[in-house]
């Protein structure tokens, strides 16, 4: 496949799967939203009485908080997914926007993707925003949800330097795949990766 035909595949590719997450998160945008709101109004409606301690209305304007933290945090995931990648794209910040995607859920039990801090130095790659993307979002889905949307189960993201490339582990614990249906355009855009029985290891050159 043409290098050309390879990245406009993946920037197809990349619209639908991130279309996909958002279907997921906009669960999650709703639940934060009511978690302020419904905090808000008892912290409105306590502290209007005169005699109303703060210990009264503490817990609730700190819940209000931590939904509020939440929702910052996917939202600000969600604008930078929704922009043009800048390129040489970063890998390890590019995974941790993608995490907070993917993790995104209405139900706490649900499956969760938590990055492992690491300093990896310089993890700028060259293939294009929307390969990234793509390389990282698709193969996480189907290892939190898969094609049911039912929970699997918690995936662990690794970031690892290595000569002349980054390279990013999917720790699951079980078979992490790459949907077929992504692989070649992913192969032609020059992403490589490996499956184990418990990870997937996926390897962009470097910038």
């Amino acid at each position: 496949m043409p290098a050309s035909a390879a990245a406009a595949d993946a920037g197809v590719l990349w619209l639908a799967a991130l279309q996909r997450a958002l279907g997921r998160a906009a669960h999650d945008v709703k639940d934060a939203l009511n978690g302020v709101s419904v905090n808000l109004e008892v912290v409105r409606s306590r502290a209007a009485r005169a005699d109303a301690p703060a210990s009264a209305v503490a817990p609730f304007a700190n819940a209000a908080a931590q939904q509020l933290d939440r929702l910052t945090g996917l939202l600000d995931a969600v604008l930078a997914l929704g922009r043009s990648e800048r390129e040489p794209a970063d890998v390890g910040i590019t995974l941790r926007r993608v995490a907070a995607l993917c993790s995104a859920s209405s139900a706490a039990t649900d499956a969760r993707v938590l990055v492992r801090d690491a300093a990896v130095g310089d993890a700028h790659t060259r293939v294009s925003g929307d390969v990234l993307r793509l390389a990282l979002v698709a193969p996480l889905l189907e290892a939190v949800v898969g094609r049911s949307g039912e929970p699997r189960g918690h995936v662990e993201c690794e970031l690892a330097n290595e000569a002349d490339a980054i390279v990013v582990r999917l720790h699951a614990g079980r078979p992490v795949p790459m949907p077929p249906e992504v692989a070649e355009p992913l192969r032609a855009a020059g992403v490589t990766w490996s499956e184990s029985a418990d990870e997937l290891s996926l390897v962009f050159p470097r910038a």
